[in-house]
């Protein structure tokens, strides 16, 4: 039984490692389907600013602003 829960437990770390070490390589667009000014706009830069304040990214956010089409 011990046996059986510590193969579990090495192959469930095993398994999540690559995805906690996950990093963006370039710059990451973030792409709002709204003008500038908007809620949808004023949300995407609260995170931007969060972001960059404890520095949870090493690449850079980029706001990207697309009126028009509804969101469409």
């Amino acid at each position: 039984m011990k046996l059986a829960v510590g193969t579990i437990a090495a192959a469930a770390a095993l398994l999540a490692a690559p995805a906690m070490a996950w990093e963006p390589t370039k710059p990451v667009e973030f792409v709002v389907p709204a003008g500038t000014g908007g809620g949808a706009d004023q949300m995407a830069r609260l995170m931007q600013g969060i972001i960059i304040k404890h520095k949870l990214m090493s690449q850079p956010l980029i706001i990207i602003n697309k009126s028009g089409g509804a969101g469409a």
